[in-house]
């Protein structure tokens, strides 16, 4: 358990370190929580100030990246860090939550330990006080990522800003430990909590029944995205006799009015399939359909969407504008990142179901369109699909499903509505029968990964896989961007082991440069995959 944690030491060199890093202008969201965005000019993360020895590591809880904090072996007390400064009022307190780890080869002994620390400081960027947190030490269990949450007590007065530290602190006669922080959150405790903020989009208080959950309907008033009016009103949004979910866009006597619903509950990793019915293609150029993941954070600045500050995935149908565009889109936020949308066309028949999926991971993000339900999901169903495993994975904390039908700045020809058939959530790691979301755990996957030997690797590595049954699998190599760099294997295969040998160059037989790589299998119902560390 996370403590507080009280020696003169300690607050001697804490003061020090921190004061030579100077006032900082606050802000009002933690950036880049999950280190997945690599920094300029000698920082290691984007948004993160630090000092001492630090670096970055591949043992994540998610994405790709955690932070590593070494020991300084300056012969005496001493620090290293990663922080940032918030904007912060008297009186209040902050909660930090995140994931720590101590290795094997350089572990935490003796006196020291990893550090949590909440300061405050004054509009001169003075020091006034801060909270000190132990969140690992000696006994603290090998390699493995620990969870830890602390609480601050109430900021003090005259406080403007406070400032995260996450840090290690080494001993004098203790050797250089390394330690890692992945996945942290930083929020003030103070109302609106960020749990209230989830809903402040949602006054009307209406929530409906869709398949065996429940959704709370957006509005009544005007919000984003544009600037829409969203109705909650029956006419508007409803659910028909079958159990099926409508959405509309309607002209309401000289004014257009959006809809939105949300699920009340965050469900996490996994699988969120949604099944349509109708002509997605005959969608106004002038209207959005939207299936994404989403959770409100504590401000709004478009400045912070870099790094995916409000945790937002989406299928689209639009044509945004232009009758000419493609229909349909699979993004991660922000879309026009190198590498983070990808587009495609398609056309339906009346009252023709489709299925739209978001596979959500800590590594990657599965998105699938087909032709059918839920369980109709092949390689000759599908309309598109996309594997993105680049810097802007969403975070768990509790981004939340919303299905929306909003207008752009144009006008639609005519009132439009979309209907939603069904919804199938599979949690991370199971997977339920097509009867929905609350079926049987199936034994094991359609197939799997092997370990990558060796690993790391140079100048080669075999990589194995199994199958359940013969199928259309397809073996490739992907950078930390999402980007394809090599194809092992592609086609009809076997039930049964298989292996096959990567060397370390791309499909144009070019040497790749060292760094960790995604190895991803794909099966028409399964999608597996691990990381190797290519060293020159």
């Amino acid at each position: 358990m996370p403590r507080h944690f009280s020696f003169t030491a300690t607050a001697l060199i804490l003061f020090l370190c921190l004061a030579t890093c100077g006032p900082a202008a606050g802000q009002c969201i933690l950036a880049n929580p999950s280190f997945e965005i690599s920094g300029s000019g000698g920082s290691v993360f984007g948004g993160w100030n630090q000092f001492g020895a630090v670096g970055w590591v591949a043992e994540v809880t998610h994405g790709h990246r955690a932070a590593r904090v070494s020991g300084p072996n300056s012969g005496d007390w001493d620090v290293s860090g990663f922080w940032q400064s918030q904007d912060c009022d008297p009186g209040e307190q902050w909660e930090v939550t995140g994931h720590v780890r101590h290795p094997a080869s350089h572990p935490l002994t003796g006196q020291n330990v990893a550090l949590v620390n909440i300061e405050w400081r004054d509009a001169a960027g003075e020091l006034i006080a801060y909270d000190s947190f132990a969140v690992a030490n000696a006994s603290t269990p090998l390699d493995e990522y620990i969870d830890f949450s602390v609480v601050s007590a109430p900021a003090p007065g005259g406080t403007v800003t406070t400032i995260l530290l996450l840090g290690v602190l080494q001993s004098p006669s203790d050797p250089s430990p390394d330690v890692y922080f992945d996945q942290v959150t930083f929020y003030s405790t103070d109302p609106p909590t960020i749990d209230d903020l989830q809903w402040n989009d949602f006054p009307g208080g209406r929530t409906l029944d869709f398949a065996g959950r429940t959704w709370r309907v957006k509005g009544p008033g005007v919000y984003g995205p544009g600037v829409n009016f969203f109705c909650d009103q029956s006419e508007c949004v409803w659910v028909d006799a079958s159990g099926r979910l409508h959405l509309s866009l309607l002209d309401q006597g000289g004014y257009w009015t959006s809809t939105e619903v949300t699920l009340l509950e965050s469900l996490g990793y996994g699988d969120y399939i949604l099944t349509t019915v109708g002509r997605l293609d005959l969608i106004d150029p002038q209207a959005v359909l939207g299936m994404f993941l989403w959770q409100y954070g504590p401000c709004w600045d478009w400045s912070y969407i870099w790094w995916n500050a409000f945790n937002e995935i989406d299928i689209e149908y639009s044509r945004w504008g232009w009758p000419g565009n493609e229909l349909g889109q699979f993004v991660a936020q922000p879309y026009d990142y190198p590498g983070n949308i990808s587009r495609f066309d398609a056309t339906f028949g009346e009252d023709e179901v489709t299925s739209h999926a978001i596979r959500w991971l800590a590594d990657r993000v599965d998105f699938r369109a087909w032709r059918g339900g839920p369980d109709d999901e092949s390689a000759g169903n599908l309309l598109h699909t996309w594997t993105y495993s680049g810097p802007h994975i969403p975070r768990p904390e509790q981004p939340r499903l919303h299905l929306n039908l909003w207008k752009l700045e144009g006008t639609p020809a005519g009132d439009q509505e979309v209907v939603f058939q069904d919804f199938v959530f599979k949690p991370a790691g199971m997977t339920t029968d097509v009867e929905g979301s609350a079926g049987r755990i199936t034994a094991s996957p359609a197939g799997w990964l092997y370990p990558a030997t060796p690993n790391p690797f140079n100048p080669q590595t075999s990589v194995r896989f199994n199958l359940v049954r013969d199928g259309v699998v397809d073996l490739a190599i992907y950078d930390l961007d999402g980007r394809l760099v090599r194809t092992l294997l592609s086609g009809l295969q076997t039930a049964g082991e298989h292996q096959a040998t990567w060397n370390g160059r791309d499909d144009r037989g070019r040497a790749l440069a060292s760094g960790v790589y995604l190895v991803v299998l794909r099966g028409s119902d399964f999608v597996e995959s691990q990381r190797v560390a290519l060293i020159k």
